[in-house]
């Protein structure tokens, strides 16, 4: 073996340029940065979304739309099909709960709201005791004969 035939491992690091070694590397005296400026100075690093100090594009876009979320009222729903097999003749939120119609867990203070279509059939006499009816569920209930009740 001859000092010429020497040859780095395969699995050794490549040679990271060398910055600020003299004129003649190519890259010594301002190491590749240019002259001066923010850049070139160290800890000189400025995010990309930074405009250099004018308004940035998030800040001048108008906001647009409106969002509700934070006002809307949410409701625990149940259907009126799902009341059909109750055999209670009085229906509140707590029978609900226990029957598992509607659940409890962390939702206790969520209003509960019947709905109802046109197709159901509930031809039973109830009296059911909820916060809120649609239209339809009030007048399918009351056509049976039944009675509904806001709390």
């Amino acid at each position: 073996m001859k000092l010429n035939e020497l040859r780095a491992p395969n699995n050794s690091k490549k040679n990271k340029k060398r910055f600020g070694k003299g004129d003649g590397s190519h890259i010594g005296k301002t190491s590749g940065r240019g002259m001066n400026g923010q850049k070139a100075r160290s800890g000189g690093n400025i995010p990309n979304w930074f405009e250099g100090g004018q308004m940035p594009i998030h800040r001048r876009l108008p906001i647009k739309g409106f969002s509700n979320s934070n006002f809307r009222t949410e409701y625990r729903i149940v259907s009126l099909n799902e009341l059909v097999d109750v055999n209670e003749k009085i229906i509140d939120v707590e029978l609900l709960e226990k029957l598992g119609k509607i659940s409890s867990y962390k939702t206790k203070y969520i209003p509960v709201k019947i709905l109802g279509n046109k197709e159901n059939e509930f031809g039973q006499k109830k009296i059911i005791k909820v916060d809120k009816f649609t239209k339809s569920a009030q007048e399918i209930i009351e056509q049976a004969g039944g009675k509904a009740e806001v709390v």
